[in-house]
């Protein structure tokens, strides 16, 4: 049985965007194997948050783009981004509770 090769990542620079919990912290863990430097964007940090520098922005706020950019550029130009971020108003249940006003 052959198996693939492991990625490496080594040093490339990674900005994981929701990646304090769940989905986007599995995604931090598994880049920082891979060898990455990680910067996790979120509003606030997760239990045990394994990011090398976190970002504390709401990215539904226009006004956070400018400053994120900054942030993620200061450390050198990111090669790998990862959008894990949730931020729907929307109820559960999908388009079968959704009124004709939304």
């Amino acid at each position: 049985m052959s198996y693939p090769t492991p990625l490496t990542l080594e040093g490339r620079q990674a900005v994981v965007a929701g990646g304090t919990k769940g989905t986007g912290a599995a995604v931090v863990t598994r880049l920082k194997a891979a060898g990455a430097v990680v910067t996790a964007i979120a509003r606030t940090p997760g239990p045990g948050t394994d990011a090398d520098t976190f970002i504390a922005a709401d990215l539904t706020d226009p006004d956070a783009g400018k400053a994120i950019a900054e942030s993620v550029t200061a450390g050198g130009v990111p090669e790998v981004l990862v959008h894990v971020t949730g931020g729907s108003t929307a109820p559960s249940g999908g388009f079968a509770v959704l009124g004709d006003a939304e």
